[in-house]
């Protein structure tokens, strides 16, 4: 949804009006936007179903995704580069890089935490 705010602001509300071609490419947007953020949700109810050993992790990686997206959005905002909306359409590579990472790492995190109680018991 922030990305498309970002989006309004830089740019003008009537293309997303003018026809159905920049209505669907407006929705289709959105929805690659915010998929990073549904990988997100997914690895939270995994780990929190599954994994529950890794759920500190879960948390500081959905910390770090929220900073990043903020980062990003802000530095689009800011920049004066004509070419700097481009980091809209390639921001859901990194946000999914960071979700990946954070499921491995707390999956990583809870199978040592479940051998080390087990070498323990």
């Amino acid at each position: 949804m922030t990305t498309l705010v970002v989006s309004a602001h830089l740019t003008s509300w009537d293309l997303v009006t003018e026809d159905v071609g920049a209505v669907l490419f407006t929705v289709l947007f959105i929805g690659w936007a915010l998929l990073p953020f549904a990988a997100a949700v997914a690895v939270a109810v995994s780990v929190y179903r599954h994994w529950r050993g890794g759920a500190a992790v879960a948390i500081v990686g959905g910390l770090v995704l929220v900073a990043l997206t903020v980062g990003l959005l802000w530095s689009v905002l800011t920049s004066e580069s004509s070419t700097a909306v481009l980091g809209l359409l390639f921001a859901p590579f990194l946000q999914a890089a960071v979700a990946g990472v954070t499921m491995v790492a707390a999956v990583c995190l809870a199978r040592w935490r479940r051998r080390r109680q087990s070498r323990l018991a």
